[in-house]
């Protein structure tokens, strides 16, 4: 939800995005360039034959719709090197992935050299993600028609999520995961913006990072990434360097334990009309795992306590002073309610059964991440001696007889719907009854939902891989 006047911008997180006429944004993992008074936002649309679409604002808050610039029917057009204009494969399905070709990431800059907007992006063929290829389109006016310019592996490597980074002298980086994803790879690219000139850097070998988002601020340079957990949310991290090919900084964590629920998009400098100073919005995935198409947006404001730390918190609502460009994340209470993830099988607690019926008893499953689904939000309520209760509307989580797990409205036996929440030094919990057995899930299959029951407590070793006795208490924003 968007509200705004002359003055100020609001911006509603943790709703859905709609753009002028009244329409879902379909822009994910894209890219925000402005140009003449207008903020360009680019990004995936799996709609339709639709592969990437453009929006416009004056304000950040109210965008509109102004064209499907990739298609499946784009124009195609070879450059000087060798490349694959394939938009529509053989082997693509349909189904998860959309029509034809999956495009992810686009990213665009503007070539002075040329005259021209180049899009770089990740291609993938529409049946999985084997191929592993960069794309190239460009197109002589920022919101026009596309040409499709081909995919290709980069001097010869995965290319996989990426972003796009123009440097102060209008030199211009590709950055991709590579190598299954284990590497970032860096890339400067020809003058044109449309070929790699040189492979210059990789970033932090072999530690899985991806969904990448360049800044520079002030001579320093800044990066975002996520780890690597497909279409569930994790800590997301930041480095900095001096120099963009130099020694980088060891990752530092940013934001919460899900990065409030998002992946990292990209990052948009919004600098006041006197461009004496200059704010910097962070723009992240809400992906759904459930729902592809309920995926959402999250907008804060970064931080910088000094030179060389970043700072990303949480706001329900983001207030933007359209004169300044000063931005503002301001929180309410809160839901009060919190999802229960397993580390060990990445799923989370929910009820299993329909909720609100009298008298009825449920059981307790673990399933995988779906924003909407109520039955995965627990309230948390203290009791004075330190054990909580652990509701989920108005049934609470009771161990019963041989260590089953219930969901009752009004247990009888009160020690046995009073909890024990215990920290521990991998940031998650452990969660006893008061026999002192402990929660552990089981994942049955790829796909389907898995079990919940009390075993007594084991050795917590990392040496023996995801601990499924563990939890994370992840709050629902």
């Amino acid at each position: 939800m968007m509200e705004n006047n002359l003055n100020t911008a609001v911006i509603q997180n943790g709703v859905p995005l709609m753009d002028t006429n009244g329409n879902p944004v379909h822009a994910h993992g894209g890219h925000i360039f402005f140009e003449d008074g207008f903020y360009y936002w680019f990004g995936e649309n799996r709609t339709g034959r639709c592969k990437v679409s453009c929006y416009r604002s004056a304000n950040l808050a109210d965008w509109e719709w102004r064209k499907d610039v990739l298609t499946l029917d784009s124009p195609v057009r070879p450059i000087y090197h060798r490349t694959s204009l394939e938009l529509e494969p053989g082997e693509a399905q349909n189904g998860g992935y959309g029509k034809g070709a999956v495009i992810e990431r686009p990213k665009v800059l503007y070539n002075a050299l040329t005259g021209r907007y180049v899009m770089w992006m990740h291609w993938e063929n529409g049946r999985d993600y084997s191929d592993a290829r960069c794309a190239i389109a460009d197109c002589g006016t920022i919101d026009g028609d596309y040409v499709f310019r081909g995919s290709f592996n980069p001097v010869g490597n995965m290319s996989r999520d990426c972003t796009l980074f123009q440097d102060d002298d209008g030199t211009a980086y590709f950055l991709a995961a590579a190598r299954e994803n284990a590497d970032l790879i860096m890339y400067r690219l020809s003058p044109d913006y449309l070929s790699i000139e040189e492979q210059v850097k990789t970033l932090w070998p072999g530690q899985a990072r991806e969904a990448p988002a360049l800044m520079k601020r002030g001579g320093i340079y800044f990066l975002i990434s996520s780890a690597c957990t497909g279409w569930l949310p994790n800590q997301g991290a930041y480095a900095w360097a001096g120099q963009l090919t130099g020694r980088w900084s060891p990752l530092m964590p940013l934001g919460d334990l899900t990065t409030y629920d998002t992946q990292p998009a990209f990052i948009v400098p919004v600098t006041d009309a006197a461009k004496r100073q200059t704010s910097y919005l962070y723009v992240g995935d809400r992906w759904d795992p459930a729902d592809y198409y309920a995926s959402s947006y999250v907008f804060l404001p970064l931080e910088f306590p000094s030179e060389r730390v970043m700072r990303l918190t949480w706001g329900e609502r983001l207030t933007i002073d359209l004169g300044s460009g000063r931005m503002k994340a301001e929180c309410s209470s809160g839901s009060g309610l919190f999802r229960l993830k397993s580390v060990g099988t990445e799923l989370y607690l929910a009820a299993a059964g329909k909720l609100g019926e009298q008298g009825q008893t449920l059981s307790v499953e673990v399933r995988k991440l779906a924003y909407s689904d109520k039955q995965q939000q627990w309230a948390v309520e203290y009791n004075d001696d330190g054990t909580v209760k652990l509701m989920n509307g108005e049934f609470t989580l009771y161990s019963g007889t041989a260590g089953a797990l219930t969901l009752e409205p009004a247990p009888d036996d009160l020690d046995k719907s009073h909890w024990l929440l215990t920290e521990t030094e991998e940031e998650a919990l452990i969660i006893s009854s008061r026999d002192s057995k402990v929660l552990k899930a089981v994942r049955d299959s790829r796909e389907g939902p898995g079990r919940v029951f009390l075993e007594p407590e084991s050795a917590h070793d990392p040496r023996l891989g995801l601990d499924r006795q563990l939890f994370q208490l992840i709050p629902v924003r």
